[in-house]
């Protein structure tokens, strides 16, 4: 099971509500099993059926994370649908690149009142989308 704080929910509902139509993305932050930050990218595609995160800030979103003060890891990221389902689309699978134990989520605005997260694991290699249980905590 996925845990993730309502507080980092809300802030990436709120990102993902705010550059709709285009689709939001940004990068999840953990410090040991736990997300504990959401860090908010610019969609350089600005387009509502893709993102794209531009190498300069990757690296500068990876540099924070990794190289910071704080014991972090970069754990995966997150993106909205505009209007689909929170599943992963063809382009998303192709693009996963962040490894086998990053987590993916995906905000889907296709109720506009009722935006709904979740969480997957896609294989880098063999494009395997494996759906994991989120569980939304008050912590």
């Amino acid at each position: 099971m996925f845990q993730l704080a309502k507080a980092i929910a809300e802030q990436i509902i709120a990102h993902a509500q705010q550059d709709d139509p285009n689709e939001c993305c940004g990068l999840l932050a953990a410090e040991g099993d736990a997300i504990v930050a959401a860090l908010p990218a610019p969609n350089a595609a600005a387009s509502p059926y893709r993102y794209t995160i531009d190498s300069k800030e990757l690296l500068r979103l990876f540099r924070e994370i990794e190289w910071g003060d704080k014991p972090w890891r970069v754990a995966g990221n997150y993106h909205s649908h505009t209007h689909s389902e929170a599943y992963p689309s063809p382009t998303d699978v192709r693009e996963a690149h962040l490894g086998p134990d990053a987590t993916y989520l995906i905000i889907s605005l296709r109720n506009p009142q009722q935006p709904e997260i979740r969480a997957f694991r896609i294989n880098d290699d063999t494009h395997v989308i494996t759906e994991e249980a989120l569980h939304i905590t008050d912590l």
